[in-house]
């Protein structure tokens, strides 16, 4: 890690053990480039900032290990691990496939209020500034809210997957695209209140196409993955 101080957020709320608790926090860290890509994991900071001993902390990175989030060097360090463009296409082309369907079932689940809500924040003009990272906070609530409610656990658990590690590479907002995808997802929103499920995975796809198209324009990338 490149500073000499621990400035990560706050640790989640203590799990059922000190091992589970570590690895929602960590993740979370990962999750929000507070820990970037590429990043050494010091077990020392780590443990002091999470208040708990190296075995739990050991076990946690283990598990973020197997996961793929983390990579261990031949030396033994151990560091975040990198997503480049052509995986984040991979994972773009899983979505394709299954985000579409996951709306479909999402609609008419979601709490009203939960999509006004969502609704609200992707038109606050304080949002509107391309590339903060405010800009797609609300459109990921609203994928968040597809996923919670698409009545799939698996379907659920394979997406928010797929989603995290989008997040986690540095290449996942393409450039120019916020009103765009501002837009999107107020028609997504829309059609999943208005109980409209074919409307919702069509919008859904297109939007994801489009994001995946905004790749290719953007970093040169030809389309392997699909369609």
């Amino acid at each position: 890690m490149a500073n000499s101080e621990i400035l990560y957020s706050e640790p989640a709320q203590p799990a059922a053990t000190a091992t589970e608790r570590a690895y929602s926090t960590v993740l979370g860290w990962i999750e929000t480039r507070q820990i970037g890509a590429g990043s050494v994991l010091d077990e020392r900071r780590l443990s002091t900032a999470l208040n708990i001993s190296r075995t739990p902390l050991r076990n946690a990175l283990n598990r973020l290990l197997g996961e793929g989030y983390l990579v261990r060097l031949v030396n033994g360090t151990t560091i975040v691990r990198e997503i480049d463009v052509g995986e984040v296409l991979e994972l773009l082309y899983v979505r394709r496939i299954l985000e579409p369907e996951a709306a479909a079932l999402a609609t008419g689940r979601i709490p009203p209020a939960l999509l006004q809500k969502v609704r609200a924040a992707i038109m606050d003009p304080e949002l509107a500034t391309d590339g903060r990272i405010e800009t797609w906070h609300a459109g990921d609530e609203m994928h968040d809210l597809v996923c919670e409610y698409c009545s799939n656990r698996s379907l659920s658990a394979i997406l928010k997957d797929a989603r995290r590690r989008i997040r986690i590479s540095n290449v996942e907002r393409v450039p120019g695209r916020n009103a765009e995808a501002s837009s999107e997802h107020l028609a997504i929103v829309d059609a999943l209140a208005g109980g409209d499920p074919d409307q919702a995975r069509d919008l859904m796809r297109k939007h994801l196409e489009n994001i995946a198209e905004g790749f290719l324009a953007a970093f040169g990338v030809r389309n392997e993955h699909g369609g």
